[in-house]
């Protein structure tokens, strides 16, 4: 019996060591003309947000990543190439437990590496990479230039300095939206061939923000036309409800306008509406946790909230998904009021919504909106609050 007992207790010792290793996936690459030295940079991505999961240095032309697949579905990665404080373009990709990618890349423009894989979301993201290879390594050489510039622009001491970098940045601007054309053209006829499915919709996605965003876009009705392929539980989606925010923006509130409201939910739960707070002027703070000036500015929120404390209310509204703002909140300490409507880019936001973020809004006592602007920088949110509590 004894006996017994120990090799049903070793099959159950070799289960579980299968199950963990099964709980893992492999991800090893061999890339050519790449700075020796360069980092390699792994994200988890959780909707639009990416975490920072692994980190290896290229020796020689290899590198290799044992990384834990999350619960039972496939999981998004990202792999970046990072050169000093200059960060490539992500190499986008899916793997489940057990899975074992194998990349390859003859240049520092990862984005475009060779993936081998089976998992099916990764296949049909090859496909619209593939149709777009050239282009997609001139828009890589290209976002590298400009962050380049970036950098240079930030440490350039004269003001003629500054203003032959922004010619050239103006100039690779140019390049990138005729670049961005020509990829969207070729996605729109990948996707006329394809059902819709996870990799399908995140195209959409990108395609709507095109017509949002871009002067003169010329894909309008082909995007339309591809939105209207879903059916009505798919339009339900919040990928599709913000994919319908993009196409057809709803009507946003202007200065000296009412503001717009709506139910708004605490971390515990709880409703809560800009209604409740008339009677004190309010400041709203439109974040996300994947907006670094936005985290930049949470110390300097916090100061403004006790500085002006019983004068003010200050509001800062979350456009994550339920998960990435409880992370969020985890890690920042936000003492003030910390709300979301859970409706990303297609509730409250977009009714103040100017295309980025931080996004920030005055209210006056009554509740009508006294100004709006979007960006920031060290110590302009406490100048600007201290010229609009003086009116």
């Amino acid at each position: 019996m004894k006996f017994g007992r120990f090799i049903g207790c070793m099959a159950l010792l070799l289960s579980s060591i299968g199950m963990q290793a099964q709980s893992v996936c492999t991800i090893e690459g061999k890339v050519k003309n790449v700075k020796p030295g360069v980092c390699l940079n792994l994200f988890r991505m959780i909707g639009k947000v990416g975490s920072s999961i692994a980190v290896d240095t290229l020796r020689g032309d290899n590198f290799r990543f044992e990384v834990p697949v999350l619960g039972t579905d496939v999981n998004h990665l990202s792999l970046t190439i990072r050169d000093g404080n200059i960060y490539g373009m992500g190499l986008d990709l899916w793997v489940n437990a057990g899975s074992h990618i194998r990349l390859t890349g003859e240049d520092m423009n990862s984005y475009t590496w060779q993936v081998e894989s089976d998992v099916p979301q990764q296949k049909i993201w090859q496909l619209f990479v593939n149709d777009s290879r050239s282009f997609w390594n001139l828009y890589q050489e290209n976002y590298l230039k400009q962050k380049e510039l970036m950098y240079a622009y930030r440490k350039a001491e004269s003001k003629e300095e500054k203003e032959q970098i922004k010619v050239v940045r103006d100039s690779l601007d140019r390049i990138k939206k005729m670049l961005d054309v020509r990829i969207d053209s070729n996605t729109i006829a990948r996707m006329k061939q394809l059902p819709v499915e996870e990799i399908w919709m995140k195209k959409l996605e990108n395609l709507a923000m095109g017509v949002r965003y871009t002067q003169d876009y010329p894909y309008r009705k082909e995007v339309e036309e591809l939105y209207n392929r879903l059916t009505d539980e798919q339009r339900q989606t919040p990928e599709a409800l913000d994919i319908h925010a993009y196409l057809f923006p709803a009507k946003t509130v202007a200065v000296q306008e009412k503001a717009a409201d709506g139910d708004l939910f605490d971390l515990q739960g709880n409703v809560h509406r800009l209604s409740d707070f008339k009677g004190t002027p309010v400041l709203i703070d439109f974040w996300s946790r994947g907006c670094g000036p936005c985290l930049n500015a949470l110390p300097e929120m916090k100061e403004i909230s006790k500085l002006y404390e019983g004068r003010l209310v200050v509001v800062s509204l979350s456009i994550d998904d339920k998960t990435n703002w409880e992370i969020a909140s985890r890690h920042h300490d936000i003492s003030w009021w910390n709300l979301n409507d859970l409706k990303g880019n297609n509730g409250i936001y977009a009714k103040y919504s100017s295309g980025s973020i931080p996004r920030y809004v005055f209210l006056s006592a009554e509740g009508t909106v006294v100004d709006m602007w979007s960006g920031y920088g060290k110590g302009s949110l406490l100048k600007k609050l201290e010229k609009l509590m003086e009116q």
